[in-house]
């Protein structure tokens, strides 16, 4: 009978959901699955019962040819107050069951990994304990640069999230979590992974292969908006990656880039994480102007200014540079004309090395590339260059 029981209530979490939780805090006797599964039973038993009171009823006391209809009793006392009780109690177990869930996913403990994450239109980004970002990308569903977390099992794991524009909210199916991100506030996300079954029996662990050549099992999640957020709504996702410990935290301490990178490497990577849900670089229409042989072409603004070819000629390559960096820091200073204000600022989430990247990626993607050093950046660039030599001497 228990075994039974076990294979329905299995059944029906496959029937909703597809899997398993795969959190700690959604999975065993006491998480959401099982809370699920309470209510799942109670609303079956009462509307079997239910339904069954009634047909009977219609049944046994329809009104018959030649029969004289009789007054109904006007109330019985006993009956309403078990009818009021019963299913009260039953209320409170999933008021009480459902907020110490909530509670979970919203309390960390002290030593707990904390990972900021931002919402905005339309895409998440994530800044790691050592200043790190997304640096795979791969494709889901219509999203070709959809960003790759990672996330170690085992661990628990405190999102701080807040949203640079609109209402978002963070969902992961497969946790059975769904939080908003909310403007101008913090809200927190909780959740523990379960542990990697690297035996083979769970379809969804997969080997992958590091830049380094080394082996790793892995486990991927998507993540949904699931507020409805403008015209891209539906392109922003992401994929949390769950790996074991050791390998999350060899990884998080491995910058994806650094000042001997070079600049179009580091702006392509930019340009994926945080700008190609509105910007293409293949000339495609989107949100916003298409990076393919943008720079050094002149510019109509919505504010009825331009940036002519002869102030472009003139001032050559820095006035473009300063033109892209102006428009990441203070995207509303000058919005090209066709296009709205719909880019929230970068100020403060791009660093000297990535503004350098994604001027160099600009360039690389216009048949207008000078070819010529980027201004604003000599002590980047000495660095740079003080690194590749250090190394060299090795």
């Amino acid at each position: 009978m228990t075994a039974t029981l076990a294979g329905i209530n299995d059944m029906v979490i496959r029937l909703f959901f597809g899997q398993s939780a795969d959190s700690t805090m959604a999975s065993g006797a006491t998480g959401s699955d099982a809370l699920f599964l309470y209510i799942w039973w109670v609303s079956v038993f009462f509307f079997v019962l239910l339904m069954g009171i009634m047909v009977y009823c219609m049944v046994v006391y329809r009104r018959k040819e030649g029969d004289v209809p009789i007054r109904s009793a006007s109330h019985n006392t006993p009956l309403e107050i078990a009818w009021s009780v019963i299913p009260s109690l039953l209320l409170a177990v999933m008021f009480f069951w459902g907020f110490d869930g909530y509670l979970k996913a919203s309390m960390a403990p002290s030593y707990a990994e904390e990972v900021n994450l931002t919402g905005q239109k339309w895409s998440w980004t994530m800044e790691y304990s050592t200043g790190i970002g997304a640096s795979e990308f791969h494709t889901v569903g219509g999203n070709d640069n959809t960003p790759i977390f990672y996330m170690p099992a085992e661990t628990p794991v405190r999102l701080k999230m807040h949203s640079e524009d609109v209402l978002h909210a963070f969902w992961v199916p497969d946790f059975r979590m769904k939080l908003d991100v909310v403007p101008n506030r913090y809200t927190p996300f909780v959740f523990t992974a379960l542990p990697l079954d690297r035996s083979g029996a769970d379809p969804r662990v997969e080997i992958g292969l590091s830049k380094g050549g080394q082996e790793f099992y892995y486990r991927d999640h998507t993540v949904f908006c699931a507020e409805y957020c403008g015209d891209s709504h539906s392109e922003m996702v992401a994929t949390l990656r769950v790996v074991e410990p050791a390998f999350y935290k060899a990884w998080v301490n491995t910058p994806p880039y650094d000042v001997v990178t070079p600049p179009v490497e580091v702006g392509e990577l930019v340009w994926k994480a945080k700008c190609a849900v509105c910007h293409t670089v293949d000339g495609g229409i989107s949100t916003g102007p298409t990076w393919l042989n943008a720079y050094g072409y002149p510019r109509d603004f919505t504010d009825g200014s331009s940036m002519t070819q002869e102030e472009i000629d003139d001032k050559g390559p820095t006035k473009w540079d300063d033109y892209i960096r102006e428009s990441i820091l203070l995207p509303g200073a000058k919005v090209r004309a066709g296009f709205a204000n719909a880019m929230p600022s970068f100020d403060g989430q791009i660093s000297e090395v990535e503004l350098r990247g994604v001027i160099a990626y600009m360039r690389s993607l216009s048949d207008r590339d000078p070819k010529s050093p980027i201004e604003g950046f000599d002590d980047l660039e000495a660095e740079a260059a003080e690194l590749e030599a250090a190394e060299g001497g090795e």
